[in-house]
């Protein structure tokens, strides 16, 4: 059987999300076919590369990568030290395995979506695409919420030249899942009460989708809260949910 697995982006929800993936991984499933956004993005790099358990120390101890305050550079989130921590990766599987991230691209106050997929490049090229999947614009200078000043700031330009975080305009990357024909597709979402939608189910029968909820109710301002032990409980929750979960796989 053919598995896939869906990872939306969250920021500091990630941390649920790797929960998930390390009972997954306890559990012995492995994965044909990755898809990520954002942090999802992140946290399947290191499925990729056969390092789920580094995936769980980078998590609980969340304190020694993110040790200041969030930063902002050029009007974004920086993500270097996370990407830093990902270059100290090496490939510890030997399995063929397609991981898909996306970015927006930025040219002339427009938008577009890019879907890559990473299992096709060299090391320093996928951790380019995962670095523009995972780069959230934030204008410190802004008035507005994070949403509405992205908008107004893309209408302004600033943004021209970027590549940005993929949920911008697509938080949930199925579609190449779907695509390539897996059997089952894994579906981790960061909403306490999320529904498939209909779109969805149009493309993929529903019963051979399995959607994993966190028990947590998030609130607009946890995607930033890179706190040791919000991280921490969050992992926790995750990991309880997945390991509790009974898969008929």
């Amino acid at each position: 059987m053919r598995i896939g697995l869906c990872l939306v982006g969250g920021g500091a929800k990630g941390s649920y999300e790797a929960g998930v993936i390390r009972a997954l991984h306890d559990k012995g499933i492995k994965f044909d076919a990755v898809s990520g956004t954002s942090i999802g993005a992140i946290n399947g790099y290191f499925i990729y590369t056969g390092n789920v358990e580094k995936l769980t120390q980078m998590w609980i101890n969340i304190r020694n990568i993110q040790q200041e305050e969030v930063k902002i550079v050029n009007n974004a989130v920086d993500n270097d030290i996370i990407i830093e921590e990902l270059t100290k990766l090496t490939n510890n599987t030997n399995r063929d395995m397609d991981f898909f991230v996306n970015f927006v691209e930025i040219k002339n106050k427009n938008i577009k979506e890019k879907i890559v997929n990473v299992g096709e490049l060299e090391k320093e090229e996928a951790l380019s695409c995962i670095k523009y999947s995972s780069l959230l614009p934030f204008n410190p200078q802004g008035k507005l919420d994070m949403k509405n000043q992205f908008i107004y700031d893309l209408q302004q330009g600033l943004y021209d030249g970027y590549n940005l975080d993929g949920g911008l305009m697509n938080n949930e990357l199925i579609n190449p899942l779907i695509e390539k024909n897996v059997d089952k597709i894994i579906f981790v979402t960061m909403k306490h009460d999320y529904i498939l939608s209909d779109e969805i189910k149009k493309l993929y029968n529903e019963e051979n989708i399995i959607i994993i909820r966190p028990n947590t109710i998030f609130g607009k301002n946890d995607t930033l809260r890179f706190e040791p032990e919000f991280c921490k409980e969050l992992y926790y929750e995750g990991y309880d949910i997945g390991k509790n979960l009974e898969l008929n796989i």
